[in-house]
């Protein structure tokens, strides 16, 4: 995994946009989540899954969207899109230090 941040595009703000890929394919991480056990729904067309960890704690699911190509997640909404996306350095990265770990609560 590259953890080089590379230019992208500068925005209608002027700003300039930085992206970092994982280097990881939507084959990888569907395969790296049933090796895990973990239930997912893949919308490939939108280049995102939604990932759905068991919250025994609470006695239901929470949801993350996650884009396997850049690392990029956050807690799903169902009113529409959120405005800030946390980043992490692949699924294994992701699951380990975010999702998986019960104090994980993202307020959006």
């Amino acid at each position: 995994m590259s953890s080089e941040y590379k230019y992208v595009r500068t925005n209608s703000k002027g700003e300039k946009i930085f992206r970092r890929d994982t280097n990881e394919t939507f084959e990888y991480v569907e395969k790296y989540l049933e090796s895990k056990d973990i239930y997912y729904k893949s919308r490939r067309g939108g280049s995102m899954m939604w990932i759905f960890i068991d919250d025994k704690e609470i006695g239901t699911y929470r949801q993350y969207v996650y884009y396997p190509t850049t690392g990029r997640w956050n807690s799903w909404k169902s009113n529409g899109f959120p405005k800030k996306h946390y980043r992490s350095n692949g699924i294994e990265d992701f699951l380990t230090r975010f999702a998986l770990k019960p104090h994980t609560r993202v307020k959006v």
